[in-house]
């Protein structure tokens, strides 16, 4: 019985010595002028998260909140010994209403923050795919796909080559139908090719229908904010803004003026990204 009570002391010693060790440090550190300094200036550098914002049908994506990391901070400074605002180190914090949480409502553009837009492309066929693609890689431009699921199973070396260039590739259909099975199979083929699982489904309107499959399938609905059938150039240049979504038909008269839009988005100085990026929350990109 002795020992027992011997070795529960030890271990309630050990436990007390560790936690007044650890209470030691905090204090000492909190008391450092330069973690002083760093508390002092961290809110010139702290930003809010914005949630999402989220109507009865529609959506647009939030921003992660950034915050100084103080221990991390003082860590860096400490062995630079003395305050230097080049050291700061930066944590993100999401928003409370993340888009990552909300799958039935549609999502009609970026949240803005940034000057990014996103071209998309309908692909049901394989109707000068090379010329678009030729034009995006003078361009230096990325696009986000959205192919017919038939397609995608004929052409997987496309699939996966454009994946591996960077451009991202969702499902559209299955042979034109938008049935679950369908869909799954085509959600599937895809993760297969490409080791991804796609994440947006595209309507070109308000399609309840469409919405509650994606739903069903926890993935977000796009609807572009700039869809044109024609005069594709004037559309655009009347409708830019920050986080538009840009659709554009695979056709031979907006191919003609693709290289012409393009340019007159760099022109106005908005960065062309792929769907992903421009509806993600973070404000830092990932090295």
């Amino acid at each position: 019985m002795y020992k027992y009570y011997k070795i529960i002391l030890i271990v309630l010693l050990t436990i007390f010595s560790f936690y007044y060790t650890n209470k030691t440090i905090d204090f000492i550190r909190e008391a450092d002028p330069i973690m002083k300094e760093i508390k002092h200036n961290r809110y010139k550098f702290d930003k809010k998260s914005i949630n999402a914002s989220v109507g009865d049908f529609y959506m647009i994506p939030g921003i992660n909140g950034v915050l100084v990391d103080t221990k991390k901070s003082y860590s860096k400074m400490k062995r630079y010994g003395k305050y230097n605002e080049n050291l700061l180190v930066f944590k993100e914090e999401e928003p409370a209403i993340s888009l990552d949480d909300i799958y039935d409502r549609f999502i009609i553009g970026g949240n803005g923050e940034n000057r990014k837009v996103a071209l998309v492309f309908i692909i049901r066929r394989d109707d000068k795919i090379d010329h678009l693609l030729d034009i995006l890689s003078q361009e230096d431009v990325k696009a986000t796909f959205f192919m017919d699921g038939l397609f995608i199973e004929n052409n997987q070396d496309l699939v996966k080559n454009l994946t591996k260039s960077a451009f991202e590739v969702e499902l559209l259909s299955y042979n034109g139908r938008y049935q679950k099975k369908y869909f799954k199979y085509g959600i599937d083929l895809l993760k297969d090719i490409t080791n991804i699982r796609p994440k947006y489904c595209y309507a070109s309107y308000s399609s309840e229908y469409i919405l509650d499959l994606c739903n069903s399938l926890s993935m977000h609905t796009i609807i572009p904010n700039i869809n044109p059938s024609n005069r594709a150039y004037q559309i655009v240049k009347r409708k830019l803004v920050s986080g538009s979504i840009i659709s554009l038909k695979n056709k031979d008269y907006i191919l003609e003026e693709l290289t012409t839009i393009i340019s007159y988005i760099k022109q106005k100085g908005y960065d062309i990204v792929n769907l992903n990026e421009l509806l993600s929350e973070k404000r830092f990109e990932e090295e």
